[in-house]
């Protein structure tokens, strides 16, 4: 699984990107062989003027499905980008986790040959 992180309007320390590859790791364990990418962007949209503002978007693409996009905001960058891994992984796992099976047709009680 590679992992993309980028960031906007501040700065990707090092604690910053070893918090998100660690916690990217740990929350995708169990879906890590369906997933080929793992982007994370994040975002301060309000800049210095505080508030819910720091996003943090996850997009998953996976081997054979549609890629999945995830977007928290909280007050902390921390929060945001773990609400965001947690979330992602849950979608993933639900999503990888489905297996298609044939319907087969209603058997009723009064459907008997004799």
């Amino acid at each position: 699984m590679q992992t993309v992180i980028q960031s906007q309007d501040f700065a990707l320390t090092d604690a910053l990107k070893s918090f998100i590859k660690d916690h990217a790791s740990k929350s995708m364990n169990s879906c890590n062989n369906h997933v080929k990418q793992l982007n994370i962007r994040l975002k301060d949209i309000n800049g210095p003027k505080g508030g819910e503002d720091k996003e943090c978007i996850v997009e998953v693409k996976l081997a054979n499905y549609a890629p999945i996009v995830v977007v928290k905001r909280s007050s902390d960058t921390y929060q945001s980008i773990r609400n965001a891994l947690s979330r992602a992984s849950r979608i993933t796992l639900r999503k990888v986790g489905k297996r298609r099976t044939m319907k087969t047709a209603p058997r009723f009680a009064n459907d008997f040959t004799l």
